[in-house]
């Protein structure tokens, strides 16, 4: 049974951190609702771990559901525990980073945001580190690029996003290559996201670019149009009146 949940899991949003910004106050992360099949995975994935406490995978797939859906302290408890035990492990360290990225940006923090800005470089570095050990996985780039692209240029790696859009494009082109139209979408966007920091000329035709490619994507899910209909205002108002 195990793995058979891998597509929910590679689907995933972490995209709806859409604007970020350090300082000391908690950015708030609003739980995302569960559908009936994701409630059904879920009690499935626990019904499976009753029987195997200590299986990775079912940890991992647990943890990721609730990241995705913002419930962040309890995929915390499901990642912490698959890294603990399986230390090496690059889908691990990629899922607990990302989650632990927003733990650190929904902190409280008492030194002005010195120290929201240590773990959260702290757990941005962490999961290069996975996709550095596990180059071709998908999943874990889609990790990478999705926070990369939504934390933005307070990461000191943020350049690494455009990395990514060379691997994913590369991918798309290879004829041979099955990519499930929903990750096209969030690859998609997260690219927007990302050329919408740049704020120039070049980095404005991009964003186009990459929204027009999400609206050609034939499937998209609710939380996709949401974060779209997110990144086009935010992009219109950014550039009304403007004319590089």
């Amino acid at each position: 049974m195990k793995k058979i949940f891998s597509f929910i899991v590679i689907s995933f949003v972490i995209g709806n951190i859409v604007s970020w910004s350090m300082g000391s106050w908690p950015i708030e992360f609003k739980q995302q609702p569960y559908s009936e099949r994701q409630i059904t995975t879920i009690d499935a994935l626990k019904k499976e771990m009753s029987n195997h406490a200590e299986d990775v995978s079912i940890l991992i797939e647990l943890g990721a559901i609730y990241s995705m859906h913002n419930d962040i302290e309890l995929a915390n408890d499901y990642l912490d525990k698959a890294v603990k035990l399986s230390p090496n492990d690059a889908l691990a360290i990629a899922w607990y980073n990302a989650n632990r990225a927003k733990i650190s940006g929904a902190s409280l923090d008492f030194t002005w945001g010195l120290y929201k800005l240590y773990t959260l470089n702290t757990a941005l570095s962490n999961i290069s580190k996975a996709v550095t050990m596990a180059p071709d996985d998908i999943t874990i780039r889609t990790i990478r690029l999705a926070t990369f692209a939504n934390i933005g240029p307070i990461n000191p790696k943020f350049n690494l996003v455009f990395e990514d859009e060379t691997w994913f494009n590369t991918l798309f082109n290879n004829p041979t290559a099955q990519v499930p139209q929903q990750l096209k979408a969030q690859f998609y966007l997260s690219m927007a996201q990302a050329y919408y920091f740049n704020e120039n000329k070049q980095a404005a035709i991009d964003v186009t670019k990459y929204l027009n490619l999400f609206k050609s994507v034939p499937h998209k899910t609710k939380q996709d149009e949401k974060q779209f209909q997110q990144l086009t205002t935010k992009f219109d108002q950014a550039n009304r009146g403007k004319s590089w």
